[in-house]
């Protein structure tokens, strides 16, 4: 007996399916080895090649160990149902040499999943652990915190369309959760993330990032991690995220955008509204990259054109907030990037975003920090409804400004710091 062996069964399913039609699928449950012993991931890959189009793939409620790379992106009309947990390895070794190309950034992940009417349940039980302890204690050691070469997102949903990823755990993932990149209308529901090491902590543990991506929509999202909690980034159009709740990273953030030298790209429509923030460090929080470049991507680039713009981010409820609510810093400069470079060049512009009833508690007197460009300034910005108060009942009323134009709802009360940043503020 193989235990890597796929067992398929034809199942005849009654009743109407998330497509619309009535039909008998094909099977197949992924045997699991046992061990970390045994590399679950050819017995996965087996699966989907069998019954990635038009099946039904089935993980048991089981331990999968995940020990090599998954590139599964022709997946058609398929449903995968996840009652299990799929554990990568600590081999970092192996996962920085063979980690698979995300086609952003120079970034880099351990699983791809794309295709077309794809609905992935994991019933609120179905686990992605990344076994990121491993990774956060390893990370601290390096010259390169940030954005170490070849450190793997847990998974990537490349063009992945007409789909729903609902009741899934993320785990300590590697590195960013989910990046998601090419993909459209695509819903995720009541997913769950939780970054926070269990020895020590980690940046760049981002609960998702949006990609050359549209209709995205987001409803019961809840992110633990140190860094963004849910990030827009190249090209991100459409996207929605309602009822969710951050917990201690850096908030909602737009970018970081503009790191590619003479490439025009926009964030457009995006909606939020019912978010609540626990020991953030924003709200929300903007960061693009200067007209100079240093360096390429990962750590390094900036040059890049466009915009953002048609924003609304409405009912945030924070709790204790560590740095100001609404950031915005136009000098991002990650770690390891050189130069400081001129914080007031970018071409990037800002425009045309509403934040209103933002309401809560906060640890800094500042409601807003908003380094603007001198080249493109920031233009039709409004604060409407905002009622910050330290624990003792003081009003936060700090509203620090440099190159903003004809603000709504607010009044600047002196001028913002400028320098190189890669969380919103100096």
């Amino acid at each position: 007996m193989y235990l890597t062996r796929v067992f398929c069964v034809l199942a005849a399913l009654t009743g109407v399916s998330s497509a619309g039609h009535t039909a008998s699928k094909k099977t197949c449950i992924v045997p699991a080895g046992g061990s970390n012993a045994t590399d679950d991931a050819p017995a996965i890959y087996r699966a989907f090649r069998k019954c990635g189009r038009g099946g039904k793939v089935v993980f048991e409620p089981t331990t999968y160990h995940v020990n090599s790379v998954l590139n599964i992106s022709w997946l058609q009309d398929v449903d995968i149902d996840i009652g299990g947990t799929l554990l990568w390895s600590t081999d970092i070794q192996y996962w920085l040499n063979n980690s698979l190309d995300v086609g952003y950034q120079n970034q880099s992940t351990a699983l791809i999943l794309g295709g077309n009417n794809v609905r992935i349940d994991g019933h609120g039980v179905g686990t992605f652990d990344g076994n990121g302890d491993y990774w956060y204690e390893w990370i601290r050691e390096q010259p390169n915190t940030s954005n170490y070469p070849g450190r793997p997102h847990a998974v990537t949903f490349n063009g992945l369309t007409n789909s729903v990823v609902q009741g899934v755990n993320f785990l300590r993932s590697q590195m960013w959760t989910m990046s998601i990149i090419y993909s459209h209308h695509v819903l995720f529901e009541s997913v769950f993330v939780n970054n926070t090491g269990n020895r020590v902590s980690s940046s760049n543990t981002d609960g998702a990032d949006t990609i050359r991506s549209s209709h995205i929509k987001f409803n019961n999202f809840t992110v633990y991690n140190g860094d963004d909690s849910i990030s827009f980034k190249a090209n991100s159009t459409d996207i929605t995220v309602t009822n969710s709740h951050f917990h201690n990273g850096l908030g909602i953030a737009v970018g970081s955008i503009g790191q590619y030298k003479g490439q025009f790209e926009t964030v457009e429509r995006i909606h939020v509204d019912n978010i609540e923030y626990d020991n953030t460090l924003h709200s929300v929080y903007f960061k693009t990259w200067t007209a100079d470049q240093n360096g390429y991507p990962p750590n390094g680039g900036g040059g890049g054109l466009g915009f953002a713009s048609d924003m609304v981010f409405r009912n945030l409820q924070a709790r204790n907030l560590r740095g100001s609510a609404f950031a915005i810093s136009q000098c991002t400069r990650f770690s390891g990037a050189p130069g400081d470079g001129n914080c007031t060049n970018s071409k990037f512009e800002i425009r045309d975003l509403t934040v209103k009833n933002l309401t809560g508690t906060t640890t800094s007197s500042r409601v807003a920090s908003l380094q603007c460009s001198a080249v493109a300034p920031c233009t039709n910005i409004g604060l409407l409804d905002v009622d910050l108060t330290f624990t003792n009942g003081t009003a936060a009323d700090e509203y620090l400004c440099g190159n903003v134009k004809d603000p709504r709802g607010f009044e600047c009360t002196g001028p913002v710091c400028e320098g190189g940043s890669a969380t919103g503020e100096c």
